[in-house]
């Protein structure tokens, strides 16, 4: 039997998540192993080992080789597996455009707003989110509502590997602050677009983000 990528994380994690939906847009087997944050198993001298940064999710390759940063995997699964370029394109100009928004996601999207909302949640050393989260979500959306005025998807007129970051964070920043039709109408319609993706929609409400949500509603029932 050929030997399996293997994807090691949390099925918690929007970064997992994301290379999750790179590896079912190809159609791409692989293994899963978990790896618990919260248990500081991703500082374990074996998970070091194959990712020296610490961070989840990493990927092992075929031919054993390590590769950490949600980004950096999923766009190595589609280059390696895809059948065409069209999730992350070999044209210099629209490879950057993807780039550009997978960095929003990562450093506005997720860094400011998602891990700045939830990880204290998680950690439980808060029941609430600060005022000044909701702020940066408000203007998250502002801005996302921005970028769809210019195209469907959010790196151009087609599907990419940066709508698969984006909507994580976007879906997990909608439980906190929903997004309204008529104040963000092309980014209510962008996220019913990837909700009707089969494998997006399964991963979205797959067992473990459910059971995410099910912590969360117990945790801020006070607000």
């Amino acid at each position: 039997m050929a030997k399996k990528p293997i994807l090691y994380g949390s099925l918690t994690s929007p970064g997992v998540n994301a290379v999750i939906m790179a590896f079912k847009a190809v159609k791409k087997d692989f293994e899963f192993r978990e790896v618990k944050p919260l248990k500081g198993e991703n500082a374990s001298p074996e998970y070091l080992a194959k990712n020296p940064i610490g961070t989840i999710p990493c990927l092992e390759t075929e031919e054993n080789q390590f590769i950490g940063d949600s980004h950096t995997i999923t766009a190595y699964i589609v280059d390696r597996y895809g059948q065409d370029d069209s999730l992350y394109p070999k044209d210099l100009y629209k490879r950057a455009k993807v780039q550009q928004l997978q960095h929003f996601a990562d450093g506005y999207l997720f860094t400011s707003c998602v891990r700045a909302a939830y990880e204290p949640i998680f950690w439980r050393t808060k029941n609430y989110v600060d005022e000044e989260i909701f702020k940066r979500i408000d203007k998250a959306y502002e801005t996302m509502e921005r970028i769809l005025r210019q195209s469907k998807w959010v790196a151009g007129d087609h599907l990419t590997i940066a709508d698969f970051h984006a909507v994580l964070c976007i879906y997990g920043l909608f439980y906190l602050r929903p997004v309204d039709h008529a104040d963000y109408p092309h980014l209510f319609n962008w996220l019913q677009s990837m909700m009707e993706i089969p494998y997006v929609m399964e991963v979205l409400t797959s067992s473990a983000m459910s059971s995410s949500m099910g912590f969360l509603d117990k945790r801020m029932a006070k607000l």
